[in-house]
């Protein structure tokens, strides 16, 4: 028998064995002066692991436990290490439910123990032993940012991508097992875009030096669509600089700060009239030397003949917004500083535009002022372009 097939076998509902304990009284000297006492058989257990249509055992539904000639006592549940897995036992009902939902792949024993009057008050018991097996449809995570060990910005939130959608209904519970830990402590709610991505930000920017760890405990949890988490994962990262750079439009300026300074105002233009650049806070999502923009990749022009057509391969681009506003040196604008003549992207010169690629890491937050809309907070990094009450309003264990 396979491993799946023993594991299966293993989980079905197992009814416990008589203890064959039995009390008789032998007449004496083969008379039949002698009374027989009655013989009292204990409890018979029956516990019952649900499973879903594939015979795999269901990690976040209750254990059925039902007793025959008895009263259900007590049940635990142990994982491999001999450590109890707590949950809550309803003997009414007879289910015992597990206060987070098993590991897929893992391996438990569940004791359960009932009384039986008459019995000298020595409990029947039942074991059993079950492996929760890796479902047919998995809940995976398709990325966690930023990176394990990643260095970054104060605006930089933690963005969870899921690999497949998870309910309404499911958002809270997996939201409860999505744990930031911060030293030093600070305050911040997870936020759903979608049912696919959820992000985590403080209530203000990190403190530079803070050091953040993300558990998420996402073994056997339902995502409400028919699939479990299969996996737990552990992220840690820190905030490194406080790097912040603003973006005045109408004057042409780019200044840059670092822990609190001004360091440089750089000379810089902005989008033109029909290509305003995005406002608001976007923080940094990733940076390249050479990138080919092309005005057709972001919906703009594809007619090669077109006023607004463009293809060219340009340097040192720091990346703002999904839909592709960059920092950068355009040969399209030989003098920042003068017109805002672009298609939404911020231009500096050469030795500015490399200056500010050298200096700035992912989640510094660039932020731009006197535009007539900010950018949406899922596009790319730009979760500060919504205000506090709004973030939490986002988090499916708002109420």
């Amino acid at each position: 028998m396979g491993y799946r097939g023993r594991a299966a076998a293993a989980a079905v509902g197992l009814t416990a064995l008589a203890l064959g304990v039995s009390a008789c009284s032998t007449p004496a000297h083969g008379q039949g002066s002698g009374k027989a006492a009655l013989a009292v058989d204990p409890a018979k257990i029956t516990v019952t692991l649900q499973k879903d249509s594939s015979g795999d055992v269901v990690p976040d539904k209750p254990v059925k436990i039902s007793v025959q000639d008895g009263k259900l006592a007590s049940v635990t549940v142990a994982d491999s290490k001999g450590d109890a897995i707590p949950g809550t036992l309803d003997a009414a009902s007879g289910t015992w439910t597990p206060n987070s939902p098993f590991g897929v792949g893992l391996n438990y024993t569940l004791r359960a123990s009932a009384t039986t009057p008459g019995h000298n008050g020595r409990p029947a018991t039942q074991q059993v032993n079950f492996t929760v097996e890796t479902p047919g449809r998995a809940l995976e995570l398709d990325s966690i940012t930023p990176a394990k060990g990643a260095v970054v910005g104060v605006a930089m939130p933690i963005s969870i991508v899921f690999s497949h959608p998870v309910a309404d209904s499911a958002k809270a519970a997996v939201e409860k097992q999505l744990k930031v830990t911060t030293s030093p402590s600070v305050t911040g709610a997870w936020h759903w875009f979608g049912d696919e991505r959820v992000d985590w930000r403080p209530q203000q920017f990190w403190k530079s030096g803070t050091h953040v760890t993300v558990d998420a405990d996402l073994n056997g949890v339902n995502d409400g669509n028919g699939r479990y988490g299969t996996h737990n994962y552990e992220h840690s990262f820190t905030i490194g600089d406080d790097v912040e750079a603003v973006s005045d439009t109408a004057n042409h300026k780019l200044n840059v700060y670092q822990n609190g300074k001004l360091v440089r105002s750089l000379p810089a233009d902005s989008g033109k009239a029909g290509f305003s650049t995005w406002g608001g806070t976007m923080a940094v999502i990733d940076k390249q030397p050479m990138v080919e923009m092309t005005s057709c990749s972001v919906g703009i022009q594809c007619d090669k003949n077109g006023p607004n057509y463009y293809d060219l391969k340009l340097p040192w681009d720091v990346h703002l917004t999904d839909s592709g506003t960059y920092v950068h040196y355009s040969t399209g604008d030989t003098d920042p500083g003068v017109d805002n003549n672009s298609h939404g992207c911020i231009h500096l010169s050469l030795d500015d535009a490399k200056w500010f690629y050298n200096l700035v890491k992912q989640g510094d937050p660039v932020t731009v002022k006197g535009e007539p809309k900010n950018a949406a907070p899922d596009n790319g990094y730009a979760d500060y372009n919504l205000d506090w009450s709004q973030w939490v309003e986002g988090s499916a264990l708002h109420s």
